[in-house]
Parts: C-alpha cells; structure tokens; sequence
C-alpha cells in the first residue's frame, strides 16, 4: 500500500469513527434522556466517589425526584460549567420553587457558602450520575487543558 491509499484509509477510519461517537452520544442522550449524557471529571471535588479523569455517565431526571444524597448535574450559570456535586439540602423560595444546596465530597464548604453558585434551581439541573468508568476520561480532560493553555 503506498503512501496515498495509507492516508485515505486512515482518513475513513477516522471519519468512520466520529460518526460512530457522535451516533453512539446522540443515542445515550435519548435513551438516558440527558442533553450530555457523558462527561469527564475535571476537578477533585468528589473524591472519593470519583476523581479528576474519571468518565460519568448521567441520566436526566425530574426536579421532583431529586433527594438529598443525590450526585446532580447542574449548569453553573455563574462559571457558566457544569457542576458535578451532591445534594445536601433541600429549600423552596418565597414563590414555592425548589432550590437546592449542594456539596462537593471533597470540598470544606457548600457551593453556595464558598460563591460557587447560588442555590440550584430546577432548570438548571440536567440529570443525575448513574455511572463512574474509572480514568477513562482523562484524553478528554488533557485535550480540555491544552485548549485551556492555547487560548
């Protein structure tokens, strides 16, 4: 095979593969019910549940159903990140809309004690983890950080 063709075929595994990923993500995001049915772990803040690297796999779930202990899923509309904490408290505002306080494990403070997010709102929540796959996103979180060091 010479050098041309080598390409080539590489080039279609490649592509062949992307759309694999992509069709392998849309499936789980319907079939999990979740917008972004898997993530990578970028921080420490849960250990010892799970650990920076380490691949979630999350499942969408209804505001109602969510109880303290649970692990959410939340888009941080202050950082503007989603947010991978527990639930440690359970409140309501003055018009009746739940709000939730929530805790890394690994973490000396709340998220809304220490000004990572105010309290989570119900739209805000995108589904909780189902499934930890030890360092099987670290790729993921050194492709993130090399973005991070280019931009």
């Amino acid at each position: 095979m010479d050098l041309k063709e080598e390409i080539v075929s590489t080039a279609k595994y490649l592509i062949i593969g992307l759309i694999l990923a992509m069709a392998i993500n849309q499936g789980l995001g319907m079939a999990l019910q979740a917008e972004k049915p898997i993530m990578a772990v970028v921080s420490n803040s849960m250990v010892p549940v799970f650990s920076r690297g380490d691949l979630i796999v999350i499942k969408g779930l209804e505001c109602g159903k969510i109880e303290v202990g649970d692990i959410i899923v939340y888009n941080n509309p202050v950082r503007k990140i989603p947010i991978v904490h527990r639930v440690v408290e359970i409140d309501s505002d003055s018009q009746g809309e739940v709000l939730f306080t929530t805790k890394g494990d690994n973490n000396g403070h709340t998220d809304q004690s220490s000004g990572i997010s105010p309290p989570v709102r119900c739209e805000w929540v995108r589904g909780e983890v189902k499934l930890i796959i030890p360092k099987l996103g670290l790729f993921k979180v050194g492709l993130i950080e090399i973005s991070n060091i280019r931009s």
